[in-house]
């Protein structure tokens, strides 16, 4: 390969690699190196303790081979054991019980008074979930509510300032929390993942909250509907 060939090759790499990174001033060299190494297969992109080749699943007559969604999903499982693991660590010796408590604690604080449905519907919990952790935060005096003005059959959620207080002790353990989910990325990987991140949250969150949706297939991406009716 010459030098011109080399190039064309490096530039078509950085090209695909700038359009992974929404912030342009996150691009680094570090960044582009670790966005063609893991340009790899799926056997080096599964759950370490996954066998490396454990074959296409088979059942009923049909075979399931392996994709790179099943992938991302199953890392999705394990990071959400290991934060929750490390969530129960980081509270224990704090006046929040749950990370759940803490994120309802965190969002009254920020929004000053917001209705009790939408306070359980911005942390993504169930209904009937996070009607009983705001109850309980309630009883601990960590939460108060007031009739809402604007809508007489909702009430506003208020943080007080012993809720105020349970939720400044355990910030510095969850900022520890923090920083051990960030595991060893280096800052250039973390704000790329921050990006991506910040994306499949919007599509996620929009899908959970659209009531129009029933069925599983009803959830799929646009573009993988797109694909689909047109294999059919």
């Amino acid at each position: 390969m010459t030098v011109v060939q080399l190039l064309k090759v490096l530039l078509e790499k950085l090209e695909a690699y700038e359009s992974t990174v929404s912030n342009k001033e996150a691009l680094t060299l570090e960044g582009m190196v670790t966005f063609i190494e893991n340009k790899s297969g799926l056997p080096q992109l599964r759950n370490s303790f996954i066998s490396a080749d454990p074959g296409p699943f088979i059942g009923e007559g049909k075979t399931y081979p392996d994709n790179i969604e099943r992938v991302i999903a199953q890392h999705f499982l394990f990071l959400y054991r290991y934060i929750k693991f490390y969530a129960k660590t980081a509270l224990a010796d704090t006046a929040i019980n749950t990370i759940e408590e803490f994120s309802i604690l965190a969002t009254a604080m920020q929004e000053h008074a917001i209705p009790k449905t939408e306070l359980i519907r911005k942390n993504v919990i169930e209904k009937s979930s996070g009607i009983e952790i705001v109850k309980r935060l309630m009883k601990a005096g960590y939460l108060t509510q007031s009739g809402n003005p604007d809508d007489h059959r909702s009430q506003l959620m208020m943080i007080t300032p012993q809720g105020r207080q349970a939720l400044f002790s355990a910030f510095q353990k969850m900022d520890l929390l923090g920083i051990i989910a960030a595991g060893d990325l280096a800052d250039s990987e973390k704000y790329q993942l921050a990006n991506l991140l910040k994306k499949l949250d919007q599509f996620h969150f929009d899908n959970y909250n659209n009531k129009n949706l029933h069925a599983l297939e009803d959830y799929m991406p646009d573009c993988n509907k797109d694909q689909e009716s047109g294999t059919n």
